[in-house]
């Protein structure tokens, strides 16, 4: 689901290279346990080091439940334990079950994926400027190729918390995020909106609630007897609790209002079967839910410029490859405050699993325990071969240059994936690299041929260099695209933003320094002080702004409370005080204030000031986060 304003800056902070990858890259290899005990206590190890109370676990083949279970506690309040049959807030994972669902109706003949969505419902409110040429289908909603945003913080949850808001309710009162930004079927960007509109289009085709028609024709058929949409008293008896922050803190349920984006509940056991039927290629135990052609299509990405240059390994329909482990694998993961979930299976190999723990404070043993239980089902396997470098053509050559965000998830954003997801693709004595605007960053690409890349960790091709039809070159990879552009611009603005935020950074250590010694009587008779006062303010309220978003989940942000409301506050202040530092550092030229406090106190106030004019060029000023 969504995420909040500074995990999105500082995320695309450590990405600052051009990457067409569709998952982080795979650091180390963890050593497979042997057993289940010996997985169970490197679990337990990972929750252990991360603060997660615990962990529910489904280890299948296409033949069986290897084991179904959980380590640690469901609640920490009343100690209850977390087993097979705990369930847990599964997110974004719901959206295979909504793909599964218009599969299911075109193969009955019902819809066709290929339909126009203004045609089967104009009455949800999308703003298409290419409808006529490039009308959005339901296939790009499913593949993410609409162009849709990503729904605003006040469009997460209904802090009322009732869970039978109508869907189409939901999208006409929060239209601007159906406002398609560009040309449907080209560029990928993940937005839970598109499986909003989707999940809607199954009850118009159905006349049934969409929580209804996925329980009664996918949930039931396969056994999965209480996973439900809805908070129903079996669900709610059997929820685990979940925490956010470290130490963890209980995070109250609050229902999902685009409930066919991600407010699935379910548990180990009963996620082993939908792993396994996905194994089995849409059949489990005799019943077909889908045909074989429908899940390879679930698997396959065809809509985008990257799939359309022969790219395989994409987002497909609520369903994504994953390249970053020895064997190519498909699934999704999901996360909602208090719970982070994944399910991942290899079907040339009939292995499988998922996994959700109840913490969303950090994503860290997400990847830890995935890679864990990867290494685990896999262990003893042959992986195959990865396929080979080749030598630099003229295509790739062609490519080179550099690159910024073009599909960032969240328009309001676009600033900051401009500024911090920039990075140059380069060759060097026949070798292909790419780096960010940051020095040392400098990463190997092997090349593919046909434009298509991947790194030495991947099992596959992370992305593909290709042209649009109207001659723009990209960088394309799962869920993202980089356009190549004029170099000059972004370098002057990097390196003026990281330039005014060192000089911030330096008014905090001169702080120490004078504080202490005003403190200790030391500065008797030094006047003038709001020359080393207010730049320090200023800087202050602005790592305050950075600090408080980073510390709030992004259901505190949807709405209007003490927290926004004083973030509101905050980026008005800092280009106030921005100001007034500026003006009052002037003024003091003919003051008695020593040279270098004047200097170091007017560089300051410049660099506040500098980043004042990109907040207010972004339109960052007076932000109001549960409008975002």
């Amino acid at each position: 689901m969504g995420k909040h304003l500074t995990a999105l800056a500082l995320g695309l902070a450590f990405a600052a290279t051009v990457c067409a990858c569709s998952r982080p890259k795979t650091i180390s290899k963890p050593k497979p346990p042997e057993n289940i005990e010996q997985l169970k206590k490197s679990v337990a190890d990972i929750l252990a080091r991360n603060h997660v109370p615990g962990i529910g676990i489904a280890l299948v083949t296409k033949d069986k439940v290897t084991w179904a279970g959980g380590v640690g506690k469901a609640d920490l309040a009343s100690g209850r334990d977390v087993d097979g049959d705990t369930m847990f807030r599964i997110g974004s994972i719901t959206k295979g079950f909504v793909a599964l669902s218009l599969l299911q109706l075109e193969e009955k003949g019902k819809v066709s994926l290929d339909a126009k969505v203004a045609d089967l419902a104009p009455e949800v409110p999308i703003v298409n400027p290419w409808e006529q040429t490039d009308p959005v289908r339901i296939e790009n909603l499913l593949e993410h190729t609409a162009g849709f945003d990503d729904f605003p913080f006040a469009e997460f949850y209904d802090y009322e918390g009732r869970d039978n808001i109508p869907l189409l309710t939901t999208l006409q009162k929060f239209p601007e995020p159906q406002h398609v930004r560009w040309r449907p079927g080209t560029l990928p960007s993940y937005s839970n909106p598109d499986y909003g509109v989707a999940g809607y289009l199954v009850e118009k085709i159905t006349g049934m609630a969409c929580e209804d028609y996925i329980v009664a024709n996918i949930l039931r058929p396969l056994g999965m007897a209480h996973s439900d949409l809805r908070l129903t008293p079996e669900v709610k008896h059997a929820l685990a609790q979940g925490y956010v922050h470290d130490p963890p803190l209980p995070v109250p349920y609050m229902p999902i209002l685009l409930r066919p984006a991600g407010e699935m509940k379910s548990s180990p056991n009963e996620m082993a079967r939908f792993v396994r039927m996905m194994l089995n290629r849409g059949t489990l135990e005799g019943l077909m839910v889908v045909g074989p052609d429908s899940i390879a299509r679930m698997e396959t990405a065809k809509t985008t410029l990257a799939s359309r240059n022969g790219f395989k390994y994409g987002y497909g329909l609520g369903n994504v490859a994953d390249i970053t482990h020895a064997f190519v694998s498909h699934g999704h993961d999901g996360g909602v405050d208090g719970f982070l979930s994944e399910y991942e299976y290899i079907p040339e190999e009939g292995v499988g699993y998922f996994f959700s723990i109840n913490s969303s404070a950090s994503e860290a043993p997400l990847k830890g325990i995935g890679d864990l239980l990867f290494a685990y089902i896999t262990r003893g396997m042959k992986p195959p071969s990865k396929p080979a470098s080749v030598a630099l053509d003229a295509r790739i050559e062609e490519a080179t240059g550099t690159y910024e965000l073009a599909t960032p998830r969240k328009e309001w954003a676009r600033p900051i994936g401009e500024l911090l997801v920039t990075g140059r693709t380069y060759i060097n004595q026949k070798q292909l690299f790419r780096r960010g605007l940051i020095p040392g960053s400098r990463e190997k690409m092997i090349y593919l041929g046909d434009g298509q890349i991947r790194i030495d960790t991947e099992s596959a091709a992370s992305g593909v260099y290709c042209k649009a039809p109207g001659g723009e070159t990209y960088g394309c990879g799962a869920l993202t695209a980089f356009r190549r552009i004029n170099p000059i611009w972004p370098v002057i603005r990097f390196v003026t933003i990281t330039a005014a935020l060192l000089a911030m950074a330096t008014s905090i250590l001169f702080a120490i320094v004078w504080i202490a010694r005003k403190c200790l009587g030391r500065m008797r008779g030094v006047g003038h002080l709001s020359v080393r006062v207010l730049p320090l303010l200023a800087t202050l309220s602005l790592f305050a702004i950075v600090w408080r978003t980073w510390n709030e989940p992004p259901g505190v942000l949807g709405r209007p409370d003490t927290v926004t409301i004083t973030l509101l506050l905050l980026t008005i202040i800092f280009p106030l005080l921005s100001v007034a530092a500026l003006v009052v550092a002037l003024r003091s030229w003919s003051f008695q204030v020593k040279r270098a406090v004047w200097v170091h106190s007017l560089l300051v106030a410049i660099a506040c000031c500098t980043v004042a004019w990109f907040f207010a060029y972004w339109g960052l000023i007076g932000v109001r986060f549960w409008a975002l």
